[in-house]
């Protein structure tokens, strides 16, 4: 084994045990052998030792170089074939073993491949995304769920294109060119498509539906010889995406509008305001040089001079009126910004409060030569309404801005008719369909407005209101513009009729305010229709319920040492539960009630305007009264702290005129 070669072995030497030989039944002539040669049998391509062959020698034969060379060949062709043998044993190891691992690996990969097979599968029927496989002629191949649901796809209908028949028209031509680029160009393609509305659309923040926008994503599949084999790709609803995005540019668009208009409402406004300063300053003038004149010569004014000095203040007053009606709208406008501005209701005679509307306008009507025709549907009879809950100075101030604007663009006119009316009725106006009248779609709906307890428990009614003209009316393009912050029909609207573009505005505010809408229907040259509607409450008469509410205040203002007048109430504790005062009313003895006198009257004015302070007093000395003045409100609790109210002898104090911001 160390030498690694055929070695001799012989018994005379002890190498070759004769106990090794016992048994043997010898060959030939019978001759017991005496000599053996032992070949370590290995592999020409190992180094390690497999077996051992001995090889007797013939005891009448020596071992001659003859023999040694038979020996070494032998030994030479038994190692390559042991080593032939042994490398094809490996070599069918091997293949066995890599057999086995292959077909395990196998297993393992088709085990894989399940899975995620699977896994896919459950990805596309959970994916929000719409999934689809199309062939190169434009057949849809496989479609998720998702996919048919996003599109209205259906499901057994498949020919070439078929899936255009679920895109607007609009967006057809994008999907074209999509498609040009897919399989023409071998590119991947992305766009936005509007698809046809599903019975189920998508829906904004106020539940309104929406424009179906998806975006689509595809990818075209290649076959070994290049060609396009198939078209992979999926769609993304972005509906509420494009929403947001019309809707940040509608945003945009409208503050760069309204910062337009806030500029030329500015103009208009500082417009508005100066006309009417300039001719003040000129009456003022003209009446300081009459009035001065006079007195420095110290003689009484002539009946013309004095004429034409109220004839100038008369001119003050009007001014002053129209720039205090401006500065008001401007102030409404802020409460509404602000939710300042609330409604109140009250019991309420609807058509008394369009009869003191009208009635506002008398003088107006008369000098500017317009018929007012007041109309009261017989809907009210019908109905047996008289007094309602609604919020009457709100009503009255969209009437009046109404009726404003119809005596301004009638003024005018050949024929000059302005026609108020009012009805009532159960059912919303928005829900009749008037022919050319148009409702403005409310920015914020408010029909839970009469439901506050405030509002009472009658029936809910809707008033509506219309006020025709026969003025220049309007064009479609103006009347688009209507109802918006300080807009106006038309820039000559502003140069020939004056106003700041408010009214309009606050006229719709208020409406929804109420529960209620406002519309207009008009053609150019043919007059027009203002209307608004309002939600409000039947009601009884007013009762003396509500002034029941206030008679212990009325006790103790009556029992009071220092009030100088007796003030009669009546006793009857269930006051409240009648509606009749005159047959509720318990007699009661009636009191002289001293006439008023002003001179009699002590008055502190509380006014940190000292140009207001000063008219104030000088109004109220020249009737008489006494007057104290307070800058704020500190010297004001500092003068009632030295009144007979606080101390005995101190200073008398009958009335308080305060500024209502103090």
């Amino acid at each position: 084994m160390r030498t690694r070669e055929p070695t001799l072995l012989h018994t005379r030497d002890g190498t070759l045990p004769e106990e090794l030989l016992e048994g043997i039944d010898w060959r030939g002539f019978g001759d017991p052998c005496k000599q053996a040669i032992i070949f370590p049998v290995r592999p020409t391509n190992g180094e390690n030792v497999l077996a051992f062959l001995m090889l007797g020698i013939s005891p009448r034969r020596f071992y001659d170089d003859g023999y040694k060379s038979f020996t070494s060949m032998l030994n030479r062709q038994m190692s390559t074939s042991l080593a032939s043998f042994m490398l094809y044993e490996d070599e069918v190891k091997k293949s066995r073993d890599l057999a086995e691992a292959a077909a395990l690996e196998q297993e393992n990969l088709t085990q894989q491949l399940l899975l995620q097979t699977s896994r896919m599968r459950r990805m596309t029927e959970l994916s929000p995304l719409g999934m689809y496989l199309v062939s190169p002629d434009g057949v849809l191949r496989e479609g998720n769920d998702r996919y048919f649901e996003m599109t209205g796809h259906p499901r057994d209908v498949m020919y070439e294109m078929s899936f255009m028949e679920q895109i607007e028209d609009g967006s057809k031509k994008t999907m074209m060119e999509g498609w040009e680029r897919l399989v023409r160009d071998h590119q991947a393609w992305t766009g936005e498509l509007q698809l046809k509305k599903l019975r189920v659309q998508p829906v904004d923040l106020q539940g309104e539906s929406i424009d179906y926008w998806v975006m689509a994503t595809a990818q075209p599949e290649f076959a070994p010889d290049g060609s396009v084999r198939s078209v992979m790709g999926s769609i993304t609803d972005i509906s509420h995406l494009k929403w947001a995005q019309g809707l940040q540019n509608r945003r945009l668009q409208e503050a760069e509008e309204t910062r337009r208009q806030q500029n030329e409402f500015i103009d208009i406004t500082s417009h508005e305001m100066r006309n009417p300063l300039s001719a003040i300053l000129q009456c003022a003038d003209d009446i300081l040089s009459t009035l001065g004149q006079h007195h420095s010569q110290q003689k009484m004014p002539s009946k013309e001079d004095v004429e034409a000095c109220m004839d100038a203040a008369q001119t003050i007053s009007l001014c002053v009126q129209h720039q205090k009606s401006i500065v008001d709208d401007i102030l409404t406008v802020s409460k509404l910004d602000s939710n300042l501005l609330v409604i109140t209701p009250i019991s309420a005679q609807p058509v008394e409060v369009v009869k003191r509307a009208i009635k506002m306008f008398d003088p107006e009507l008369q000098a500017k030569q317009i018929e007012m025709v007041y109309d009261v549907h017989p809907s009210f009879k019908d109905e047996n309404i008289e007094w309602m809950m609604l919020d009457p100075s709100r009503v009255l101030q969209i009437l009046i801005n109404l009726i404003t604007n119809a005596i301004k663009f009638t003024a005018g006119a050949v024929r000059r008719t302005i026609t108020v009316s009012i009805n009532v009725s159960r059912e919303s106006p928005r829900t009749v369909i008037i022919p050319d009248f148009r409702y403005i779609p409310p920015r914020t709906l408010n029909s839970q407005v009469v439901m506050g307890e405030e509002w009472g428990s009658g029936e809910i009614s809707y008033l509506n209101f219309r006020v025709t003209d026969t003025g220049v009316g309007l064009t479609p393009e103006e009347m688009k513009v209507l109802f918006e912050r300080f807009s106006q029909a038309s820039p000559r609207t502003h140069a020939q009729y004056g106003g700041s573009g408010l009214g309009l505005f606050i006229s719709r505010q208020l409406a929804e305010l109420h529960g209620g809408q406002i519309g207009v229907a008009s053609k150019a040259a043919s007059g027009s229709t203002f209307g608004f509607f309002i939600a409000a409450r039947r009601a009884d008469a007013p009762s003396l319920a509500l002034a029941a509410q206030f008679l212990p205040q009325a006790r103790d203002l009556g029992n009071s040492a220092n009030f100088p007048f007796q003030i009669l109430v009546p006793q009857r504790q269930d006051l409240a539960s009648h509606t009749s005062a005159a047959s509720d009313l318990v007699a009661a003895k009636t009191f002289p009630v001293p006439d008023f006198d002003p001179k009699k009257l002590d008055i502190l004015v509380v006014e940190d305007n000292l140009v207001n302070q000063n008219v104030l007093v000088k109004q109220l000395k020249k009737v008489g009264s006494r007057v104290a003045v307070a800058n704020d409100g500190v010297e004001a609790l500092a003068f009632l702290q030295q009144t007979h109210w606080r101390k005995d002898g101190g200073t008398k104090l009958s009335v308080i005129l305060m500024d209502l911001e103090m």
